[in-house]
């Protein structure tokens, strides 16, 4: 329902939300030295020719300690994956244009 109140121009508020507190959790679980914490990151990596992308990581005391590359893709997947890179390509320039202002 908030998605549709807000006509495509946000997400859910709650869903990012629970998101960011599930991340954070899992880093300060990392940085506690709790073994074997693993989330989803869109952090700067070599995963894909994208300067930065969302992957699953290892988490400990020193932050992000592992970038998991991705796994087998279907055929559907590897063309979703296309298709979506020339969106996210832009997105990533916007907000590193932002950054640097």
């Amino acid at each position: 329902e908030v998605v549709e109140a807000k006509a495509g121009a946000g997400s859910a508020t709650l869903s990012m939300a629970y998101a960011a507190v599930k991340f954070a959790d899992a880093c300060l679980r990392g940085l506690r030295g709790e073994a074997g914490v693993v989330a989803y990151a869109f952090l700067e990596s070599q995963v894909t020719e994208l300067p930065f992308f969302a992957t699953k990581v290892r988490l400990g005391r020193n932050g992000v300690e592992e970038i998991y590359p991705l796994g087998p893709l279907s055929e559907y997947e590897r063309a979703a994956l296309e298709k979506a890179k020339k969106e996210l390509a832009a997105s990533i320039q916007k907000g590193v244009s932002f950054a640097r202002k």
